[in-house]
């Protein structure tokens, strides 16, 4: 009987660098609140879906927008990795969403007003990397009802 069984430790030789150093790199960019560097792991046409936007945010130009939108709104905010899942190109995690709404959060119905309230907010994000190893398509999934829930804005 033969052993097909193989374990690896850490990257895949030739499989484009350790995908979960990417996400990391990714999550300490946006908890530098490093709009800009956060943006810089996407691809230049890469598409974010999320529950945030009725319409996808396409390119990374748009994805860096949204993200100085959300530091803005939230200086303090962050993003923690509670579970992360690889294989091969694909990304799944579960994270947790923290900051105090103390700027303009700029919504697709206008701009909220700093309600000076803290949210926690549970997500899930899923995402695939290209060839060069920057996230081409994400899906992000949040409970947007109560992050509104918890600025009192229902």
């Amino acid at each position: 009987m033969s052993d097909t069984h193989t374990s690896v430790v850490g990257p895949v030789p030739g499989a484009g660098g350790d995908r979960r150093e990417q996400v990391e790199r990714a999550i300490a960019a946006l908890n530098a609140h490093d709009a800009a560097g956060f943006a810089s792991t996407y691809s230049p046409d890469a598409v974010v879906y999320t529950a945030a936007s009725p319409e996808p945010v396409s390119g990374r130009a748009a994805i860096q927008l949204d993200t100085q939108q959300w530091i803005t709104a939230m200086p303090d905010m962050t993003m923690e990795i509670e579970e992360l899942l690889v294989d091969g190109s694909a990304a799944s995690m579960r994270l947790l969403f923290v900051g105090t709404h103390t700027g303009p959060l700029t919504t697709p119905l206008g701009v909220v007003e700093p309600t000076g309230r803290r949210v926690v907010v549970p997500m899930a994000v899923f995402n695939r990397h290209d060839e060069s190893g920057t996230t081409e398509v994400e899906h992000r999934y949040l409970d947007m009802m109560s992050m509104v829930q918890q600025l009192g804005l229902v």
